[in-house]
């Protein structure tokens, strides 16, 4: 399946689907979204997560997406996102019980790692849960990494993991999606230097994609994400 038939997949699917960009900005949006929370695609696309869907943990009162998105959290601990239950915010005001599943991917739009969150408000969760098996095997079959569903060993920190700034420049532009092109336009230098340093930055940080290293980076602290678009981690 093409990229433009996995984004068919999630548009048409029957359940909530909506992606962010490590800068937590919603991107993308389906029918099944609006449907269980009532917000278009129009109006939430471009914001941040957190301001949308304000979720809250069962039985608590401070939404867990206040500072940030909770997947992107686990991350950086250095844990895998897991699926769970949340009360997310409605455009109506009122607040819907619905089951997460946050997946990390890349391949989807560009080249750049995205948090894909599948969402239902059913009880009855038997048909859910082979629709987001079938979503995962498309993903799989369609050259899509996911790394969610495998911890990713964090490499021992130390000189040999060090990034030079120009690595760390090419890292961050990688994350937010940028080609080897723009890449080399955006920072002056040629194709060929990129690569260079993308090669650099996934040997030592022991990572065999580029989606890979942007994680294990978001793990270590190298990369850190705020409301601004992320930028390299001070005294990095």
């Amino acid at each position: 399946m093409s990229t433009a038939g996995i984004v068919a997949l999630l548009a048409a699917a029957d359940f909530g689907v909506y992606a962010m960009s490590l800068d937590q900005r919603i991107v993308f949006w389906n029918q099944g979204a609006e449907r269980i929370l009532g917000y278009a695609a129009n109006e939430v696309v471009g914001r941040h997560c957190y301001e949308v869907v304000a979720g809250v943990a069962p039985g608590g009162l401070t939404p867990a997406c206040a500072h940030g998105c909770p997947s992107m959290r686990s991350l950086q601990d250095g844990r895998v996102p897991g699926a769970g239950r949340m009360e997310m915010l409605c455009a109506s005001g009122e607040r819907k019980a619905v089951s997460v599943t946050p997946m990390v991917v890349s391949g989807v739009v560009g080249d750049a790692p995205l948090l894909v969150h599948l969402f239902e408000d059913r009880e009855e969760r038997a048909g859910s849960d082979a629709a987001l098996d079938d979503v995962r095997k498309e993903f799989s079959q369609s050259g899509v990494d996911i790394v969610s569903d495998q911890p990713l060993a964090i490499p021992a920190s130390g000189a040999s993991t060090a990034l030079t700034g120009r690595e760390l420049e090419v890292l961050h532009l990688v994350a937010l999606g940028r080609g080897t092109a723009d890449i080399a336009a955006e920072l002056g230098i040629s194709q060929h230097t990129v690569r260079n340093h993308v090669r650099h930055f996934r040997s030592k940080l022991n990572a065999s994609t580029k989606l890979e290293a942007v994680i294990t980076a978001l793990r270590q602290g190298i990369l850190e994400w705020t409301d601004d678009p992320g930028s390299p981690a001070p005294g990095t």
